[in-house]
């Protein structure tokens, strides 16, 4: 399913073996709904309805927990893939009264990544500052989010906001993984103080850098990244962001790291549906 999804897109593909992983008895996954919720919003024509109904299946099945990636589906699917970002900010209030959010999915980073992504591409600054703020204290970020935060500064015209961003963020030991930045590593991190860059950090801040036309602040990044000791390949390919490879800040998924019940009247009139 995760093949045809994100290698070779093909909702029938994906369809299918679901429907085959159903017929030899095999429960769904929450991953198993993760990648269903992509395929609906994902790969054209988008189709919110059996999301949703996907969605409703997911908060039925109680061996089976709604998560922040089920969330971040959600909202990436109204506001980018569906370019409504109303219909995303309600979603994403209604987490915390869900009667699925058994999880405290607000606590997970995915979440709000997702959220500031719809922001920073779809919609306003003061919009994505506003989120920031609610952000603050009540999650710590991971690079991934501070990405789409450096993404969204520069794309709505403020590159030093962005710059402060990167600037307010840390660089782990060389040669070692940067703490806090995956689920995997959160065991491991505790009592880790800061947000520490990732190569697609500094890949965000060139991007940011060369978008607003700053070459010469865009090479300052890539020199610092060059003196981390990032293998060859990781470091080229930002270099080559200098070389000609880059063609504006790009918006919708990707930032980083990833969402027929009686409706909950959000629908604003449009027939969509949401699981109570």
């Amino acid at each position: 399913m995760q093949f045809y999804l994100q290698t070779r897109p093909s909702r029938e593909k994906v369809l299918q073996y679901h429907t085959a992983l159903r017929q030899s008895g095999v429960q769904p996954s929450v991953h198993t709904y993760k990648l269903l919720l992509d395929a609906y919003h994902t790969i054209s024509p988008i189709d919110l309805t059996s999301m949703e109904r996907t969605f409703a299946e997911l908060c039925s099945d109680r061996s089976l927990q709604v998560q922040g990636t089920h969330w971040a589906s959600l909202i990436t699917a109204y506001g980018i893939s569906n370019s409504d970002v109303s219909k995303s900010l309600e979603v994403f209030d209604l987490i915390a009264t869900h009667p699925s959010n058994t999880t405290h999915a607000l606590s997970e980073p995915v979440v709000w990544e997702a959220i500031l992504n719809v922001l920073a591409t779809k919609g306003t600054l003061d919009q994505l500052e506003e989120m920031r703020s609610r952000m603050e204290g009540n999650v710590k970020p991971t690079a991934y989010v501070y990405n789409v935060l450096i993404s969204g500064y520069s794309r709505h015209g403020s590159i030093q906001k962005a710059r402060e961003v990167f600037e307010s963020m840390a660089d782990a030991n060389v040669g070692v993984s940067a703490p806090n930045n995956h689920p995997t590593h959160t065991h491991g991190s505790q009592g880790v103080q800061g947000v520490y860059r990732e190569p697609s950090t500094y890949e965000m801040m060139i991007k940011a850098e060369l978008a607003t036309g700053s070459r010469e602040a865009a090479e300052e990044v890539v020199r610092r990244m060059e003196e981390r000791g990032y293998p060859a390949a990781v470091y080229f390919k930002a270099r080559s962001l200098l070389d000609g490879g880059f063609n504006g800040m790009e918006g919708g998924q990707g930032m980083g790291s990833y969402f027929p019940v009686p409706s909950l009247g959000m629908d604003g009139g449009q027939g969509h549906q949401f699981a109570q």
